[in-house]
């Protein structure tokens, strides 16, 4: 069984509730002026209010669970993760030979998109998604929130002379917990650190 069919029966009975909701108030409206010949009664009016207000509440609830929810990357109840390092090789097409190439968006939402280069092959990432590092340091602030290992950067440096990509693959676990939010066996997030030996080795295009 899945467990992402947990999340899809909590929003079957969030929206059962709203329906009873509905007619447990006009049910009791109905009543109420019947009976009570009135319109308005305070008790009424809280017993409305309280069903309104868990509904709410449940909602968020579900909205936090499914849409925003945020994990740690380094909670293994939740997540599970694997990196792979793969060499670069140089492309030396027109214009300077470069390992990766950084196109930019000259508008007001601009982004960037960076190509890098493998053996017979050219994979392009959103700048969203990635960074571009060179230098000493294997790592970057761009990167700071995905927990590289740097003993193991630093170890990728020395085999491959600081071309290669570290690319991070997060997914939720199958389990409980992820499947009330609807995550369950899912990707979480994907991360590609892009390390060249320095910035000459970085082509811009427009």
């Amino acid at each position: 069984m899945s467990w992402n069919l947990l999340g899809v029966l909590l929003w079957v009975v969030i929206i059962l509730y709203l329906v009873f909701i509905v007619q447990n108030i006009r049910r009791r409206r109905i009543k109420m002026i019947i009976k009570q010949h009135k319109w308005f009664t305070w008790m009424n009016f809280g017993i409305d209010l309280a069903e309104i207000v868990i509904f709410i509440v449940a909602l968020v609830g579900m909205f936090n669970l499914c849409v925003w929810d945020n994990p740690d990357l380094e909670d293994n109840s939740r997540i599970s993760a694997n990196i792979k390092y793969e060499p670069l090789v140089m492309n030396t097409g027109t214009g300077n030979s470069s390992y990766v190439t950084v196109s930019s968006a000259k508008k007001k939402m601009g982004s960037q998109t960076y190509t890098y280069y493998r053996p017979g092959s050219k994979t392009t990432v959103s700048g969203n998604d990635a960074s571009i590092v060179y230098g000493e340091h294997p790592s970057d602030v761009n990167a700071a929130r995905i927990p590289y290992q740097k003993k193991k950067l630093k170890a990728m440096d020395q085999k491959y002379q600081r071309a290669y990509v570290a690319i991070y693959t997060a997914r939720y676990k199958k389990n409980w917990q992820n499947g009330l939010g609807m995550h369950a066996g899912r990707l979480a997030t994907k991360y590609y650190l892009i390390r060249v030996p320095d910035q000459s080795f970085i082509k811009q295009v427009k």
